[in-house]
């Protein structure tokens, strides 16, 4: 039995219901995309900031090596 939020959608002929479902299905593949989309960015920025890290870390060591000279 669905719910009082749901009772609408039983007044809707299936055609109405399947364009209902396939614009939800678009809108749910574009929100898929986007998330993918914003994952690869945030990976690759994840990359970015690992390698500045590391060349920080390692131009610092270089200075106290030359500062102990």
């Amino acid at each position: 039995m669905p719910s009082d939020e749901y009772k609408h959608y039983l007044l809707l002929t299936p055609e109405d219901l399947i364009s209902i479902i396939e614009k939800k299905d678009k809108e749910i593949g574009n929100l898929l995309t986007s998330l993918k989309e914003t994952k690869e960015s945030r990976d690759k920025y994840c990359a970015y900031n690992q390698f500045h890290m590391e060349e920080i870390s390692r131009l610092d060591k270089q200075i106290g090596e030359y500062k102990k000279s």
